[in-house]
């Protein structure tokens, strides 16, 4: 790695998040009307993607959150704080 791309790098690069496929698979069964209805391996890893997609804007928006607040560590109430506004961001 050069030195342009260690400048670029934020600590959130280093963020792995993995949600697990048969987790993702039982939750949206509970939301089908039709048993008989597949679910595809594509169509649940994109929806994993999406998950990582939230959960890391999620953690990112309460960090600006708990800064705003001038505190250094982040707490529920801060992640609590930036739910109304994310959700409205990711219909």
């Amino acid at each position: 790695m050069d030195a342009d791309e260690c400048a670029n790098k934020t600590p959130l690069d280093n963020i792995q998040t993995n949600f697990q496929h048969d987790i993702i698979k039982q939750a949206l069964k509970t939301r089908f009307n039709n048993p008989k209805n597949k679910i595809t391996e594509d169509a649940i890893e994109l929806i994993s993607d999406l998950a990582k997609v939230l959960a890391t804007e999620a953690a990112v928006r309460a960090i600006k959150q708990a800064k705003s607040e001038y505190k250094t560590k982040v707490q529920l109430e801060h992640v609590e704080a930036v739910l109304p506004q994310l959700m409205l961001d990711f219909p």
